[in-house]
């Protein structure tokens, strides 16, 4: 059920030299209710006029109320959106619309569950570890999740995948660190994709959710199709840094733009066709 209300930023905290959390709370109290993995759209207000950005809700820590909504973003140079919550304080306002998005748990879980991240692209995933956790613990899943990032200095919410990690034996945390040798367990020095290749996914009895850098994505989807994987077995979710080049619109080129930027656009102007 798609939703229009207005939030509140209410807390600030930096997770790593570029990447913060933000928490915002609907300002009629009422809840947000999604499903964890899905995105909400966010209208913010600056001095040339507002914006929208699209962000997946992070909420995944038990006391998080749930009129709540938590994001986690890296600063982006040149970024409009950077620039206005990165010198935010508690008490700015934006309204919201949502939820969509498909990167969600699967109603019927796969043999193994594959989640592969970069950067903030984890964001989508940490709502899904209170899901799967009863089935992880009646052994009904096997879940790897993926996660690239450049060091160890951006590795957010380690301590918790870690914590995870140790209570299920059969969630598999692969951290691949691009800039750094490792310095413990879970961590391998290279990329998301090459391990994931490592781990043999199999297009009859495994599902793969990728969410994060493009380039990434790109990598990975075709190289899954070569192995017979459908459709209904990968789902994915692009994170594209928006930069400001000048102040003010510019028209959309739908020639230039990507599957995933595309249907994105028609998402958006369905909602203003109803």
């Amino acid at each position: 059920m798609l939703n229009h209300f207005d939030i509140e930023l209410i807390r600030v905290r930096t997770l790593s030299p570029s990447t913060r959390d933000f928490r915002f709370v609907r300002a009629d109290g009422m809840p947000v209710l999604f499903e964890p993995g899905q995105f909400f759209r966010f209208t913010f207000a600056d001095e040339a006029g507002d914006f929208e950005r699209s962000y997946s809700l992070c909420n995944f820590e038990p006391d998080t109320e749930s009129q709540c909504l938590d994001l986690v973003i890296s600063t982006v140079d040149n970024g409009r959106a950077s620039r206005l919550l990165f010198n935010s304080t508690p008490g700015l306002k934006a309204t919201v619309s949502g939820p969509f998005g498909r990167l969600v748990v699967p109603t019927l879980l796969p043999k193994r569950l594959f989640l592969v991240a970069t950067s903030v692209g984890i964001a989508p995933y940490m709502p899904m570890l209170a899901v799967l956790e009863s089935a992880l613990a009646a052994n009904e899943v096997e879940v790897h999740f993926l996660y690239g990032t450049r060091d160890t200095t951006e590795f957010v919410y380690g301590n918790a995948l870690n914590e995870f990690a140790d209570r299920h034996a059969n969630f598999h945390l692969h951290v691949c660190f691009s800039r750094c040798e490792p310095v413990s367990k879970n961590q391998i020095q290279g990329y998301v994709q090459d391990r994931l290749f490592k781990l043999s996914p199999d297009p009859e009895t495994d599902h793969c959710l990728l969410c994060g850098n493009p380039r990434m994505i790109d990598d990975i989807y075709p190289r899954l199709k070569s192995l017979g994987f459908g459709v209904k077995r990968v789902v994915r979710e692009k994170y594209v840094f928006a930069k400001d080049k000048a102040v003010g619109s510019a028209p959309v080129n739908t020639a230039t733009m990507t599957d995933e930027q595309k249907r994105l656009l028609a998402e958006k102007m369905k909602k203003y066709q109803r």
